[in-house]
């Protein structure tokens, strides 16, 4: 049996209209029945899971928190099946991961893979993407042996059921470029992303979101190495892409200004960097989803 022990929660904040008519449509579920069956306390799990991921595709992880903490809440205290209970603990790990609560991003990620083992088998694809998530906590925390191994693992699961020429193992290739930079191994870093790139522009695109957010994340390699001039072109063009999904005063866009910013001083252009610097105080206090963003986010 694993024993899960959940953080102390956050408190809920003000609910936008997107997630009033969530929670309203998730509790007229529950207030259809006093005694609600297993059924219904599965589908009260999801919706709960579902109203977090939205939050956290938007990037407000301060609402999407408390839902998802208090799915994990319920899936224990319900006795909620083995499937539920691990997929509550691996949404939870990566909200963690992604607001810099490692340790409890491990501790849950690590019980999540002992639960899909059990559901499904030791090789299965779902555990690869659960191993990305772990290689991840450890890369942040430093420890990239750990970081590396992990993501070794998940590559050879995944390579057991797809080909490497497959869109899907784009990710494990984009996620094995930035943990080797963060070691300081620029040139084979850039191998992978090429290669990532060149899978995700074959099947999604050139205008694709995700072929902005490894253009992005190659933008920050070629600083890494000060080469300024390819780095400010493949930002330009993520910010263009950025600007057709998010809308140009989504919050989401602020790593992206970031990095034209720090381009542009880099290249001692300091009154043209201005402009990007002001964009993100601008976004940042932007509270508003792009609907546009939340129609993918169920997509």
């Amino acid at each position: 049996m694993v024993t899960i022990k959940i953080p102390s929660q956050t408190k809920w904040g003000k609910r936008n209209f997107v997630c009033v008519l969530a929670c309203s449509l998730f509790m007229s579920g529950i207030a259809s029945g006093n005694n609600p069956n297993t059924g219904d306390n599965i589908r009260s799990c999801r919706s709960l899971r579902s109203m977090a991921r939205v939050y956290m595709a938007c990037g407000d992880y301060a609402k999407a928190q408390p839902l998802a903490e208090q799915a994990l809440i319920m899936a224990k205290d319900t006795n909620a099946s083995d499937a539920e209970l691990c997929s509550s603990l691996i949404d939870l790990a990566y909200l963690y991961k992604d607001i810099g609560r490692l340790d409890d991003a491990e501790r849950m990620c690590s019980l999540g893979i002992r639960l899909q083992e059990k559901v499904y088998y030791k090789d299965h694809p779902y555990i690869a993407y659960t191993l990305r998530i772990l290689s991840d906590i450890y890369q942040g925390q430093g420890r990239y042996t750990e970081a590396q191994l992990t993501l070794d693992r998940a590559m050879v699961v995944m390579l057991k059921s797809h080909p490497a020429d497959e869109p899907v193992m784009a990710p494990f290739m984009v996620d094995n470029a930035r943990l080797l930079a963060a070691q300081g191994n620029f040139t084979e870093s850039e191998v992978y992303y090429q290669k990532a790139l060149n899978l995700i522009n074959n099947s999604y695109g050139p205008d694709h979101l995700y072929t902005a957010t490894v253009l992005g994340s190659l933008a920050s390699l070629y600083v890494q190495q000060e080469r300024y001039a390819e780095a400010e072109s493949l930002i330009i063009r993520t910010l263009a892409i950025q600007e057709k999904v998010y809308g140009s005063n989504h919050r989401l866009l602020a790593p992206t200004l970031a990095t034209m910013a720090k381009i542009r001083r880099a290249n001692g252009n300091n009154i043209s960097a201005e402009k990007p610097e002001q964009r993100i105080s601008d976004v940042r206090t932007n509270k508003q989803f792009s609907a546009g963003y939340i129609a993918r986010a169920f997509n």
